[in-house]
């Protein structure tokens, strides 16, 4: 199934709109992350565009509203096969976590 993704992004500081319900539904949108210590590189593998956009999204998302200096992003399963969707990202089980910390004050 071929996603349109709207090029006029909306934020809204509730975050309502993050992920997509299309996203929410659609298990197979993941991110996969993984780690190349030898060669010091780190891989984010998307099984989509849809990954990558939700993924953009919820990263610009905590740039423009977070408070916190830190935001993560890690693979959790509870249903069986079903990944569940953390901080508006979905990843692989198999994934590293992710950390981004910044600054709380600009």
């Amino acid at each position: 199934m071929k996603c349109e993704l709207n090029k006029n992004i909306e934020l809204t500081e509730d975050g309502d709109n993050i992920p997509s319900e299309i996203y929410l539904i659609e298990n197979e949108h993941q991110l996969q992350v993984k780690l190349n210590e030898s060669n010091r590189y780190v891989n984010f593998i998307f099984s989509s565009r849809l990954a990558m956009y939700e993924f953009g999204k919820a990263i610009m998302h905590e740039a423009i509203f977070g408070e916190g200096g830190f935001q993560e992003f890690y693979p959790m399963e509870i249903e069986a096969s079903k990944l569940e969707v953390i901080n508006g990202v979905r990843m692989s089980l198999d994934s590293a976590r992710i950390f981004i910390n910044y600054p709380i004050e600009s």
